[in-house]
């Protein structure tokens, strides 16, 4: 093999023949390897899988507090998206939500870290009602908020609306310290909290 001037590595046999004829498999070789790439790349889906995102709400008003209700389909549509997001850190099989199901609820949390006229959220929650008791399925908010403060105006919030909710694990390690911290009575929770001990 032979570095080429641009860091490429290439077979030594190329740097053996005329240089045009050179440049020509070096081309083609390239050209194969980049189609091969793209076509992997469209398995990954581009550039979703790799974007974390938080989603400007346009038609939304900002809320007093930092939770959206996302009283619209348009914006159920994107609590399954943040959800997606959730499913893509946490590796669950599907996405949480599903945005025409009736029988989910879900919240938006406006983001603190950057602000405009228009709310933009940066995180959200999943919750469904078994018989007279509210769960929360799932919560995720974007890395730029967390250890901010935000989750913990959004947790008041929605103590607030859903009452002593129940939480639905397993818990990460940042979900139980924070439940820890909140001192979150065990019989809200289904799952043993993560403990820091075993790592």
């Amino acid at each position: 093999m032979q570095v080429a001037s641009d860091g490429i590595t290439v077979p030594i046999s190329f740097a053996l023949t005329r240089p045009h004829d050179v440049e020509m498999q070096y081309t083609s070789v390239m050209d194969d390897l980049l189609d091969r790439r793209r076509q992997e790349l469209t398995h990954f889906g581009e550039p979703a899988r790799f974007d974390i995102r938080m989603f400007p709400l346009l038609t939304a008003e900002c809320p007093s507090g930092v939770l959206i209700d996302p009283n619209t389909y348009a914006l159920r549509q994107v609590v399954a998206e943040i959800g997606l997001q959730f499913k893509r850190e946490t590796r669950y099989d599907l996405g949480p939500f599903d945005p025409s199901n009736p029988n989910y609820q879900g919240v938006l949390i406006n983001s603190e870290r950057f602000s405009a006229t228009f709310p933009i959220a940066a995180g959200a929650a999943g919750f469904s009602r078994e018989d007279d008791t509210w769960w929360m399925d799932w919560v995720w908010v974007h890395p730029y908020e967390r250890g901010t403060g935000l989750f913990g105006q959004a947790w008041n919030e929605m103590e607030r609306l859903y009452g002593l909710f129940h939480i639905d694990g397993p818990y990460s390690a940042s979900m139980s310290t924070f439940l820890r911290a909140r001192q979150i009575d065990p019989n809200r929770l289904n799952h043993p909290l993560h403990d820091d001990r075993r790592d």
